[in-house]
Order: C-alpha cells, then structure tokens, then sequence
C-alpha cells in the first residue's frame, strides 16, 4: 500500500466518527490529523491529491439527476441480483485507478438511473425506447455514457452503436476512449493485424469479449470508420458476442451499415423491409442536437442523417436510443408525427424509415457538480438566494482592437485579405498563456496538459495564416524568455500583477467550492518557471486540409493528448481553429480562449463554450478573451438555458412527462430570440407563459436619452397613481422611507409603465409581457397587482472605482445618491440603490446586472400576507396560493457603471404568481436576426465532411 492509500484509509477511519455533515472542512481537518501521524518517517503525501481524492469518495459537491418521463416500469433493483456487472466493476476500477479524485459513485448513481429508463433487454418481443440525456458543455458526457454501455452490456444488450458527430477526429478520439474504457484493447492492432494489445480495462480480467467493428486507424482519412468488407472479414455473428461501433454522423457510412445489417443471417424480410430480431441494441447519439434534427417544415420531407439513424433503429425490433447533448432545444422541438408508410432506398433495398427522433420516454437533467465551472459561474447569478450571490468569476477580458487586423465580418469582398499582423489583446492573451503555463508548473502541474483556444475565421487561408502569425510571436518570445530579456520580462510581470494576482483574490473570495490549490505566488518564483513553460509551447493549426501544399503553416498535426500521456509527459499546445474546434474536441487543460464571433450564435456559442469545464486548481488562471457584444449575447443563452433547467426540476417534482416540458420550452419567452427558425418551423404563432416567473431588467441601457425617458417613465407612474398613503410608507427608525407601496394597483399603470420603459434586452419585449398581464387580468388568474418602489436606506453605500478600489476593499465610504418623486404638491427623496457593474463589462454599451443581485428576498415578498420566507422556493409557493403579481422598482446608482449624467438608471423586476389555469399569450415568433445571422463564409465546416 502505497504512502497516500495508507492516508486514504486513515482520512476514511477518522471520518467515520465524525458526527453531523461531511464538508470540505471536515476533511481539511481530518487531513492535517492523518499528517499528524507521520505513517512513515521522514516521508510526507500530498494533502492536496488526498482532498480530492476523498471529496470524490464523499461525494462532497456532487451534482444531481433529475428525470421526466413517461410511465416506465422500474427494471433495474429487480434484476441486479441476476446481472454479473463484470464489465462495469472494471470500468470502475481502472477510472479510480486512473484518478483516484474522480467521483465513480456519483456515475454508478447517474448511469443507474439512465440504464433503468432503457428497456430491459432481457424483456421479449418487440420494444422501442426514445431518450435523452442533458448535460453541460465540457462536464464528463464521453465517461458517462462509456459507463453507461459497459452496464449495459452486463445487462445483456448484444449491439452498441455511438454516433460519434460529424468530425472523423473526434469519432476517433471516441474510439479511443471506448477501446480503453469498454473494450480493452486497441482496436486498430486486433481489426488490422489481429494483435490483442490489452489497453485500458483490459487488464482486469473478464468473461466477456467485446469486438469493435471500426477503430482508431487513420492514415490519409478516417480509415478506421465503418466498413462492410472489414466488417465482413472479420465474420462476428450479430447477437452472440457484445459488439460495438463508433461511427460517424455521415451518410456513406450510415447507409453501408444499415445495408450490412440488412444481410446478417438472421434479418428477416418483413412487409419488405429487412428486420433484425431479438438483438438487444442500444443506440448512442452524441451531440444530439447536431445534424440529427430534420429541420424541415414538412414530416415528408426528410434530411439526409435523420433519415438514415432513424432507418438504423427501425432496423431493429429491440432498440433504445439516447441522445446525449448539453443544447437540447433543437431536439425538444422536434415533431411527434411522422409518416408511417414513408421509406427509402438504401443500396437497392426498401426500408420504412420510421418516427422521428423525439425523446419521447425519457429526459434525464444531470446537473454539475459544484467544482464544474459552467455560464453561470462566469457570469455570477446562479444562486437562487440574492444575499448570497457574488460577483461572477472575474475571467472576461474585453477585446475590441481586433479590426483591423482582422475584419468583424469576414466576407467575399475582403476574405482575400489576409491578416499581416495580431492585434494587441492576442498578443496579450499569448503572454497571459506563457504565465498560466509557468504558474501551474509552480503548483505543481507541470505533467498536466495546457491549451490555449483561438477561434477568429472558419476559413481555411485565415486559420492557417493567423496560425502562421502566432507561432511567430511565440517563437518571439520563447527566444526573448530564453535571453532574459529585459522588456518582455517587465511586460509579464505588470500583466501578473494587474491582471492574475487580483483575479487570483477575487475568485478565492468569490467561488463556491474547496480548492486549496489555487493561491497566490512571489513573482520571483514564477519567473524561474517561464522559461521551461515557454519553451513547451506548441501552435497547431487545427483544420480539415490534410496536404500542406497551399499552407503557409505546416503544423497541422493532429492534437493527440494520448500520445504524450503514454510517455508519462504533457502537451503544452495554442490550437488556432474555426468549425472543427467548436464540437467535441477537448482542450485538455485549457486555460486562455480567444473569440470573435464567426457565425451563428445559438448554433455556435453554447458548443464553442470550450472554456466550460473542470479546471482543478487553476480556474483563477483562465481567461476568455471576447467582445462584450459576445459576452452580452451569451449572457442572455445562459440566462434562458438556466431558467429551463429550473422549470426542468419543478416539473420532474409533479411528475410531468418530455412532451409537457418540450411545450414549457417552446413557450419560454426568453428562448425565442435565439431558436433557429428551421427549428420552429411547425409553429410560427406560439404562445407565451409567464407563469411563475421573474422577468428583471439585467440589461439597460447606458445611453442618455434612454436613461431620461426610463426616468420620466417612473415620473408620470407617480403623477398617474400619486404618492402612497401613510399607511403605506415604510420608514427606517431613521424617517428614511425604504417602500412606497401601492398594494390592489390599477393594471392599466403597470402595463403603461412596462409599455413606455425603454429596453434593449432580448428576454424582454414590452408589449407581450404587458398584454400578458392584461390577459390575465381579465380572465381573473392573478387576483391583484402591487406596484412597490424601493429605495435605499444605507447610511454609506460602496462604490467599486476598481482602479482606486482594490476589489477586496469594499467598505462603505460613498454617500447615498438620492433623488426626488414629486405629485400634488409633495416631494419624497428616496435613494438609489448600487449594482457595481463588473470591471471588464464597464466598457459596454449596456448596464449589465448579475441577475439576481436586482431585488433581493424581503423586497420579493413585500405584499404577500406571509412575509416571513426565507428562500426564493417558499416565496413563490406563497405568491401561487395568494395569486398576487408584483412590480418592484428601482433607481439604480449611475456611478456603478461609471456614469455621470446625474439621473437615476430605473430598473424593474416583475414576478409572477405560479398560474394552474392561465391564459397564455399568442406571440409571432420575431427572431433576432443577429443570432441567426451567418456572418461569415465556412469551407471548413465539419458537418459536410464525407
């Protein structure tokens, strides 16, 4: 037993008389007695790797599963005592074996639940069985649907397909991962030469052989993708042995495995369509929402991919497909009908094609774990009580100096001219990289992979020359490091001292979780690491073209982490991308992210959110360098992706099925600004709801002009309603008023006031939100409406200077802004209330809030009858059973945004009672067309790869 396991087993003893709640700082605790104990003299274990370890065994921090589904008969508690999970309990120890901190319980728990919604393939005659699994960009998906498969096959499925994209490089690094995960050995050695070279699980033993149908082999293409005379070759008889594929989203490979099925001895020929009988087969659809989705406004009219998978599952008569995706809305939108007598032909051969793809069963919500570092983290609202939430992650770097050299639309007129040099903020962003990778190998993480993204074009000739003109900086200042030169050195000792000690502090104070490898360091101490860091900088240029002929930049190897793990070395690697970089492909280790727009928001943000993911001990070192009209436009997809995913959870509480929660989604208001037309296609008029729901103005404008008249706005709601009564006046002990309630308001001022408020916030449209209430209103849901203005009653308030500001400084030292609300004679001076508005946001054009720092928890329940809960959850049951609606409205400090017109920025914040019976809103779909916008061209693009 190795120094660290006798430490393990020491934590785990004393842990357990431990009485009450396990928490990181129990285990702290108890790691500093097992230290204590000094198991073998002289020799110390890392405390850190234990924390992790034993967070990962404690499940501190998990994430959780949630489920809506039709009415499934639970298979799998009954039959456990049946199943041999062989394959299953080698997969368990070679992830724990392969990372002791990673949490193998909470994927038994996970992948449980998933396999106990598929059919149970030892249930006899014909089944179909249709799902989906959601989860985040970058959270673990591949290592959740390989544990998935392997207990699958313990169960007794007999054929696993995954469908692995569109790119061949990331059906290859799939392949690669199920070869060491499920299989056991290296597929390419046992299909090409016959060789069982043992890799991964295959060291634990088994009674079981799993055959792989394709491999990892490329030598010009992706040879290693299906093929019927490999395949044929290889002669393994469907459904006796398990046997798996990894294949491409593509049709020639698709239609060459359908047509090889068809000819197993065992398919049989039913109402002229080949059919394969009691074999177990399980489907795996990865990216789900990527070239699966028929996009078409007519059931008949059936694009190419999803008529080729669903002709494969019709295939068999016992089958269950699962989508796995972390952006589900395409495949919620899809339609239930379809055409039953439709077929096609597939190498001269009839097939009845079958029902779309819809997840009709089953829609299981994994929900990251607290170290996941996901949108909401970044952009600092995701905790459902406002007195607890933060600033967000201080990781956004503004850039705006890009064009030129670069264009903010690459088109025909100008994608001729190629870039002659990089922008300051790349150069930069170049050096923060040279300073992440110096800085790790400080903490200890020089055998850990580093990747830096950089995503400016999707064409070709742009990659390859930015590709060209980074490596050449790189190589600048690798030889300047290695020269110690004098200026290069000052630059990166200003940007670690103005950019990654402060960002260091504010995520140490601001993240939610244990890391207790993220600390501050001497500049001294990362100095003496640059140079090894910075000569270990690799740039590859990442794109289709395979000859380098054309190129200016030859190294177009592909980014392969396997290779250097092997030799128990890492890659410290810039990877200069469009399309191929935006699916699938893991950065290992990435840290530093440059990105321009290139095309379509919805289609491309959430996927090209690469930055998402875990970043054990170095989150304070990572940095994504965007435009604020980019960070604006994500803001507002993860806001609405958030809410879904809280609508998901209520609803799995009442037992709602997909279909419930695919209308909940198509109904979000937030989300018609950023779907795709071709996915709405079925329904162009769709209705609105605002039940239960909490619409605030995050997002305001900084303009004069629209400050004044949100200002006037609030004037003449006070002219129109007059000043409350006494009565309804809440004061401080001081005379300060802190309320001005208008309890039973007339719905005619309210919706006026939302009517003339001016806003430029895309979950936000005046007049469905004001009809809404109005409608409502008339048809008697929402008994009363309450009009509160709320004013700030602090003696001193903080304002964040930033630059004279240290961010850990915020005592109250500023007086309170106030202004004046005059009618009939009367004047009542109210203060405003301070949002600091992020530092790296200040620059935009827009007021940005993090969303729940715009009211807080008493303000939310100023007119309900109980004003006494303590959580958002409780409010919203209480304002449901009161059906009571509420206007809270601000005056916002213009000096949070650095402002100095002297007016109040207004903001409001209406909520909704939850509504049983409402009456729901028609609203013509009016997409915002720069999310739908393809801006520039792509001859690059994975998804028309062949």
């Amino acid at each position: 037993m190795s120094l660290l396991q006798s430490a393990r087993a020491i934590a785990h003893t004393l842990i357990q008389v431990h009485q009450g709640q396990i928490t990181d700082e129990v285990l702290l605790s108890v790691i500093e007695k097992a230290s204590a104990i000094n198991i073998v003299e002289g020799q110390t274990f890392d405390k850190q790797e234990l924390f992790e370890i034993l967070r990962a065994d404690f499940s501190i921090g998990k994430g959780e599963i949630t489920i809506l589904s039709e009415d499934i008969e639970p298979w799998l508690n009954d039959e456990k005592a049946k199943i041999n999970f062989e394959l299953w309990n080698r997969y368990k120890l070679f992830m724990s074996e392969n990372d002791p901190s990673f949490p193998i319980n909470d994927l038994d728990d996970f992948t449980d639940k998933i396999l106990d919604k598929c059919v149970n393939p030892k249930k006899e005659s014909s089944w179909d069985r249709r799902g989906m699994v959601v989860g985040h960009v970058q959270s673990g998906k591949t290592s959740n649907y390989v544990g998935l498969i392997n207990k699958a096959t313990d169960a007794g499925y007999k054929v696993i397909i995954i469908i692995a994209g569109t790119i061949s490089s990331l059906r290859r690094q799939t392949q690669e991962r199920i070869d060491s995960g499920y299989i056991g050995r290296n597929s390419s050695a046992f299909i090409r030469e016959n060789e069982n070279r043992v890799i991964g699980v295959g060291k634990y033993k088994t009674n079981t052989d799993i055959y792989s149908l394709t491999s990892s082999y490329y030598k010009s293409g992706d040879e290693g993708d299906f093929n019927q005379k490999i395949a044929t070759r290889l002669n393994i008889p469907i459904g006796k042995n398990p046997v798996v594929f990894v294949i491409k989203k593509n049709k020639s490979i698709l239609e060459n495995l359908i047509d090889w099925f068809s000819k197993d001895v065992n398919a049989k020929l039913i109402d002229g369509t080949p059919k394969l009988f009691d074999v177990p087969a399980l489907i795996i659809d990865d990216e789900a929402d990527s070239a699966s989705v028929n996009a078409s406004r007519d059931i008949n009219e059936i694009k190419t991919i999803n008529r080729l998978i669903r002709t494969l599952l019709n295939i068999f008569n016992q089958n269950t497909f699962v989508g796995y995706t972390a952006t589900p809305y395409a495949n919620l939108f899809i339609s239930q009908d379809h055409n039953e007598e439709l077929t096609t032909i597939v190498k001269g051969k009839q097939y009845k094609i079958g029902e779309d793809l819809f997840p009709r069963d089953f829609i299981i919500n994994i929900k990251a774990p607290t170290n996941y570092i996901g949108a909401a983290k970044i952009f600092g609202y995701e905790n459902s009580k406002p007195e607890l939430t933060k600033e967000p992650l201080d990781i956004f770097r503004e850039i705006s100096d890009y064009d030129p050299p670069f264009f903010r639309t690459i088109n025909r007129e100008n994608k001729d001219i190629l870039p002659e040099y990089l922008p300051p903020s790349l150069e930069r962003a170049i050096k923060s990289f040279i300073l992440t990778c110096a800085i790790r190998r400080v903490r200890g993480h020089e055998n850990k992979h580093n990747s830096m993204l950089i995503h400016v074009a999707l064409l070709v000739r742009w990659i390859d020359r930015v590709a060209y003109l980074v490596n050449d900086k790189t190589k600048e200042y690798q030889d300047a490091i290695q020269s110690e030169d004098d200026t290069l050195l000052k630059e990166l000792k200003e940007i670690y001292e103005t950019d990654f000690l402060p960002t260091t502090r504010n995520v140490l104070e601001n993240l939610d979780y244990t890391d207790i490898r993220i600390k501050e360091h001497n500049w001294e101490v990362v100095k003496k690491e640059l140079k090894p860091a910075a000569l270990k900088i690799d740039v590859r240029s990442v794109h289709g073209t395979r000859s380098t002929t054309n190129l200016e930049y030859h190294n177009i190897q592909e980014i392969d982490y396997s290779r250097y793990e092997k030799e128990e070395k890492s890659l410290y690697v810039i990877a200069v991308g469009g399309s191929r970089l935006s699916r699938g492909i893991t950065l290992e280790g990435l840290s530093i992210s440059y990105y321009i727009r290139t095309t379509r928001m919805y289609d491309s943000l959430m996927q090209m959110g690469r930055w998402f993911g875990y970043r054990p001990g170095y989150v304070d070192l990572c940095r994504l360098y965007t435009t604020n009209q980019i960070f604006e436009w994500f803001n507002h997809i993860t806001m609405a992706t958030e809410e879904m995913r809280n609508d998901f959870d209520e609803m799995t509480a009442t037992h709602q099925r997909p279909k419930d929660f695919r209308l909940k989604v198509r109904n979000h208001h937030g989300l018609l600004t950023i779907t795709s037309l071709n996915k709405l296609y079925f329904a162009e008029d769709l209705e609105i709801s605002f039940s239960g729901e909490n619409p605030q103005t995050y997002c305001l404008l900084k303009t004069k002009k629209a400050i004044e008249n949100n200002f006037d706005a609030l004037q003449s709601l006070i002219t129109t309603i007059g000043l409350p009564t006494k009565e309804n006046r809440t004061e401080t002990s001081k005379g300060k008023v802190r309320y001005l309630f208008y309890p039973n308001s007339n719905v005619d001022s309210v919706c006026t006031f939302i009517d003339t408020f001016k806003i430029d916030q895309p979950s936000i449209n005046n007049a469905t939100l004001s009809e809404y209430i109005r409608t409502q209103a008339r048809n008697n849901r929402i008994t009363e409406w309450s009009i509160c203005i709320v004013s700030n009653t602090d003696e001193k308030v903080f304002i964040n200077r930033y630059e004279n500001n240290p961010d850990e400084s915020r005592s109250p030292k500023d007086d309170v802004m106030t202004y004046d609300l005059d009618c009939n004679q009367e004047t009542i001076t109210l203060g405003c209330s301070v949002r600091n508005q992020p530092k790296n946001s200040r620059g935009s054009e827009f007021y940005l809030i993090a969303k729940n720092q715009i009211d807080d928890l008493k303000d939310r329940q100023v007119d309900l009858s109980i004003r006494t809960n303590t959580t958002s959850k409780e409010i919203k049951e209480q304002r449901a059973s009161e059906k009571k609606g509420l206007i809270l409205i601000y005056a916002l400090d213009e000096r949070g945004t650095n402002l100095n017109f002297g007016i109040p920025i207004i903001g409001y914040s209406v909520h909704f009672p939850r509504i049983q019976d409402e009456i729901k809103v028609s609203y013509k779909a009016t997409i915002n067309r720069e999310f739908n916008n393809e801006v520039m061209e792509d001859d690059d693009n994975p998804e028309t790869e062949n």
